[in-house]
């Protein structure tokens, strides 16, 4: 099923495409496409499928994925060091949670929520210091592929603070609500509307 034919002109515009760029690359008709637009004509199916497909293409390939948008710089845990530690590392690197590693794979994450959890349990907050980090830590991150696109990086922030960029079984990024924001404030890249 195609979506709505008044989409072809809102998404022409804008991926900044004019209607004779449209009809050059799809083999419809400047004129059709105007006609289309304007709610004058209702094309084949062929052609409609023809625009839509082309403007998807588009689409996809100035799609940001998270590769162009991770950090690089991932700081984590062993799982068997003291949370102590853990604090550390966070208010070192400014980040909010750890991802937890145990030999060399991701098992949990840490983050300044679940120390403060135990804390407020606590009648000795020194003992929360020195318990390992596995003790308290919480599920692992969701993990994408850097070559997963910005929509699915977005449909995961509504449920998580942070992703991790894996390769072969091996962090290689992770990517943040403060990153994307720091993305949005630097106008270093262009971010599609969430």
């Amino acid at each position: 099923m195609l979506p709505q034919l008044s989409d072809i002109k809102i998404r022409r515009k804008q991926l900044g495409i004019t209607q004779s760029e449209l009809a050059q690359q799809t083999s419809v008709s400047q004129s059709l496409i105007a006609k289309i637009e304007s709610g004058k004509v209702i094309p084949s199916y062929e052609n409609a499928k023809k625009l839509f497909d082309y403007l998807d293409s588009v689409e996809e390939k100035n799609q940001l994925i998270a590769g162009d948008l991770m950090n690089d710089k991932v700081v984590f845990i062993e799982a068997d060091s003291p949370v102590k530690k853990a604090v550390r590392l966070m208010e070192q690197y400014s980040v909010s949670q750890l991802p937890v590693v145990r030999n060399g794979h991701v098992v949990g994450t840490i983050d300044e929520k679940d120390v403060l959890g135990q804390i407020g349990k606590s009648k000795n907050p020194e003992q929360i210091a020195s318990s390992r980090v596995e003790d308290i830590m919480t599920d692992a991150l969701p993990q994408i592929s850097k070559t997963s696109p910005f929509k699915i990086v977005s449909a995961l922030m509504q449920h998580h603070n942070a992703v991790l960029v894996m390769e072969k079984g091996k962090i290689i990024g992770i990517l943040s609500k403060s990153d994307l924001l720091k993305l949005i404030l630097n106008q270093k890249r262009k971010i599609i509307q969430f």
